[in-house]
C-alpha cells in the first residue's frame, strides 16, 4: 500500500474524518424516529444532514491538494509532488451524484408531504404518492459508498494514481 504517500494519507484521513462524523450525528444527535415530529421532519432532518455532510466533504476533496500543500510548506517540507489524482476526479464526481441524490430525497419528501404546509387537491394527491427516492435511498447510498471504496481502494494501491492532466492545457 501508500501509507508513504502524503496525498493518499491525507485524501483517506478526510473520508474517514467525515464518514466517523457522520456516523456520530446519527448515533447520537440526529432524531430517525420521533413521537413529537412528524415524519416529513424526521425525514428532512436526515436527507438534509446528508445533503451537508456530502457537501462538506465535496470541498474537502475540491481543496484536498491545496490543503496538503498548506501542511506541507507550514511544516517546511516539499510540496511540489502533491497534485490530484484521475480517481480523485473521478471521487468528486461520485460525490457530485451522493448530493444530487440527497436533494432529490429531500425534494421528494416535502412534495410527497405538501398536505403538512396546508394545501390540497390533485396535484397534493398526485405527490403524495411519489416514493421512488425514498425507497431506494438505503440502496442506492450504499451502492454510491461502495464505489466510493473502490475509488479509494484504486487511489490506495496505484492503480489510480497518475496525475491529472487538464484536456485543456494538454
Amino acid at each position: 500500500m501508500n501509507r508513504d504517500n502524503v496525498n493518499v494519507v491525507h485524501l483517506c484521513g478526510a473520508l474517514l474524518i467525515v464518514y466517523l462524523i457522520e456516523f456520530i450525528l446519527f448515533e447520537f444527535f440526529i432524531v430517525t424516529e420521533s413521537k413529537t415530529l412528524g415524519p416529513m421532519w424526521v425525514n428532512a432532518i436526515i436527507f438534509a444532514t446528508h445533503l451537508f455532510i456530502d457537501l462538506l466533504l465535496f470541498f474537502l476533496l475540491i481543496f484536498r491538494a491545496g490543503f496538503t500543500r498548506a501542511i506541507l510548506q507550514a511544516q517546511g517540507k516539499p510540496f511540489d509532488h502533491i497534485y490530484k489524482y484521475n480517481a480523485e476526479l473521478a471521487l468528486i464526481s461520485l460525490i457530485t451524484v451522493f448530493m444530487v441524490f440527497d436533494l432529490l430525497a429531500l425534494v421528494e419528501n416535502f412534495l410527497r408531504h405538501l398536505s403538512y404546509f396546508g394545501l390540497s387537491g390533485a396535484i397534493v394527491d398526485f405527490c403524495s404518492g411519489l416514493n421512488w427516492v425514498f425507497y431506494q435511498y438505503k440502496t442506492i447510498k450504499f451502492v454510491l459508498l461502495g464505489l466510493t471504496f473502490l475509488l479509494v481502494w484504486l487511489m490506495a494501491t496505484g492503480y489510480g494514481q497518475s496525475e491529472y492532466q487538464d484536456p485543456d492545457t494538454v
